[in-house]
C-alpha cells in the first residue's frame, strides 16, 4: 500500500511540475509552524529535555501539493509534507522528524479564496536524541522509527488571488493532522502556514 502510494504520488509530482493554471494541475508550496503533541506514551526523554528551564525549540513544516482540477469548485489534493521539532538544552537534544504523503478532496464553497480541505494520511516520524530515559544521562546519538500510521488531515486555506492571473499566488492556511502509530499511541499536529501556489 505504501509502495503503491507513493508511486502515484510521484507520477503526479512529474506531471504537475511542467503545468500552468489552465492545465489539470496547480502547485502549492508552503512553510508553517506549529505545534506537534505526542501521546501519553511518548518517549520519556523528550518531556525531561522540553521541561528544563533553558530549553530551546524549533517547529518548522514543509508541505507540497498537487491540486487537480476535476471541477471549478472541487479538487483532489495529493501531497507530502514534514514537520520538524528539534528540541535541545546544555548538549542534550530531542529532535522528531515527522513525514507524510496525503491525498483527499479540496472545496471551494464561492467564499472568495476560501476552501477546506479532508485528506487521508500516510506518516511516519523519527526521533534523535541523546538522553538515557531511565537514568538521564547522555549518551551517544540514537534514533528511533515510529510505526507507519493511517489518519487523517483536515486543512482550511485562503488564496489571496484565486480569481486572478497570476503566476504565483501566496495564500495562508492552517491544518489538522491525526496519525495513530499503533500501542495506543497518537501523534497530532497543528500547523499555520503560508505559501504560494505556482
Amino acid at each position: 500500500m505504501k509502495k503503491l502510494f507513493i508511486s502515484i504520488f510521484l507520477l503526479v509530482l512529474g506531471f504537475s511540475v511542467f503545468a500552468d493554471d489552465s492545465s489539470l494541475f496547480i502547485n502549492e508550496v508552503s512553510l508553517g509552524t506549529g505545534v506537534s503533541i505526542y501521546s501519553d506514551n511518548a518517549d520519556s526523554s523528550r518531556k525531561t529535555v522540553m521541561n528544563s528551564d533553558n530549553t530551546k525549540r524549533i517547529v518548522a513544516g514543509l508541505t507540497y501539493d498537487a491540486n487537480i482540477n476535476i471541477a471549478e469548485q472541487i479538487k483532489v489534493v495529493l501531497g507530502a509534507e514534514t514537520f520538524c521539532d528539534f528540541i535541545w538544552d546544555n548538549g542534550f537534544y530531542y529532535h522528531s522528524v515527522d513525514y507524510a504523503f496525503f491525498t483527499g478532496i479540496k472545496i471551494f464553497p464561492n467564499l472568495a479564496g476560501l476552501s477546506f480541505t479532508i485528506a487521508y494520511s500516510l506518516g511516519n516520524r523519527s526521533d534523535f536524541y541523546n538522553m538515557d530515559a531511565q537514568t538521564g544521562e547522555k549518551t551517544a546519538g540514537k534514533n528511533t522509527n515510529k510505526s507507519w500510521g493511517n489518519g487523517f488531515r483536515l486543512g482550511i486555506q485562503y488564496d489571496f488571488m484565486k480569481d486572478k492571473i497570476y503566476k504565483v499566488r501566496p495564500f495562508v492556511g492552517a491544518y489538522y493532522r491525526c496519525v495513530p502509530r499503533g500501542n495506543y499511541n497518537t501523534d497530532h499536529i497543528l500547523c499555520l502556514n503560508g505559501g504560494i501556489r505556482l
